[in-house]
Formats: C-alpha cells, sequence, structure tokens
C-alpha cells in the first residue's frame, strides 16, 4: 500500500469521485477537482496499482490540516486506513497535526458512526483538544496529533483558507 500526490490530470480521479461520494454526505464534500483547484494537496492510496481511497492535506506554518480521508468501503477494517494515517502522522511528527470530525450529536445511528470515526482517529494517534467547530449544519470535533494543539495558529489558518474557500469559514469554540 501506498500514496501518490494526485494532480487534476490523474487518471484516477473519477475513481476517486466515486469514493468521495460514497464517504462523504453531500453537504460535507466537495468535489477532488475543486480541492485541487484551491491548492489543497490530494493524494491517492493505492493498493496493488489499485485507486482505493485518498485524503487532502493542506499545510500552514506548522500546521497540517487534514481535511478528508476516505477509504473505498470494501476496503475498510483491513488496517489500510490506519497504516496510512499513522505513516502520514510520523512522516509530519514535528508539527500539528489536525483533523476534525464529526461530533456525536446523541442521535443512535448517526452516533455510532461517529464514535467509530473519533475511535479511529484516536488509534492513529489523534488526541482530543476540547475544541469544536460548527459548518455545514454540523458539529465537528478537532482533534491534533503531533505537535500540541495551538488555537491561534488554527486561526488563523481559518483566516487563511477564508482567501482561498470562500464557503468554508469555521471558527472553533470550547464547550
Amino acid at each position: 500500500m501506498k500514496y501518490i500526490k494526485l494532480t487534476g490530470a490523474s487518471s484516477d480521479i473519477a475513481v476517486l469521485e466515486k469514493i468521495n461520494e460514497e464517504a462523504f454526505p453531500e453537504n460535507e464534500r466537495n468535489l477532488i477537482t475543486d480541492l485541487l483547484a484551491t491548492g489543497a494537496e490530494v493524494l491517492g492510496i493505492y493498493e496493488f496499482s489499485e485507486a482505493i481511497g485518498f485524503f487532502v492535506v493542506r499545510e500552514f506554518k506548522n500546521l497540517v490540516y487534514l481535511a478528508y480521508f476516505a477509504v473505498r468501503s470494501d476496503s475498510r477494517n483491513r488496517g489500510i486506513g490506519k497504516a496510512v494515517i499513522e505513516e502520514f502522522v510520523n512522516q509530519y511528527f514535528d508539527k500539528m497535526i489536525v483533523v476534525e470530525y464529526e461530533a456525536p450529536d446523541g442521535s443512535v445511528t448517526h452516533g455510532l458512526d461517529c464514535i467509530r470515526r473519533r475511535n479511529f482517529y484516536r488509534r492513529c494517534g489523534f488526541r482530543q483538544t476540547g475544541w469544536y467547530t460548527y459548518y455545514d449544519g454540523v458539529e465537528f470535533e478537532i482533534g491534533c496529533a503531533g505537535e500540541e494543539f495551538d488555537v491561534d495558529v488554527f486561526n488563523e489558518f481559518i483566516d487563511y483558507l477564508g482567501t482561498i474557500v470562500e464557503d468554508h469559514i469555521p471558527h472553533p469554540y470550547q464547550k
């Protein structure tokens, strides 16, 4: 298993867009081509030369933001995602690596999915920060690996992101 940096001309974009549709609800999803157009780094996850997932990264100062992470449904629960995330975290161990995942909302089905995702990131080395964001009608919990979470740097990143992605302006808060 490996991951490869993609461009808009990559031959697997259509395959990865299908994984994108499968993995994310419409209100949380952006087209991979749109992400590439805004300067995001999109990395395809490959097993035996076959695209089975992707993740999206944005770097800002000492912050590395993991924006999306998806593995094709028939390739999940085999340790692929965990291996990719652990390698990624090891690569950026000296940075503040930030991820947002849906916070449980108290509903049984939604809550179980959110807890499963949160537990996945914790198994991969992400810690709770005590910070949350809310956008696209969803509350997200902020997790961090590597350096300690610095909300001021995260706010600077959000301000920067707002200059290139107009509809993505979450503001962190604590409960």
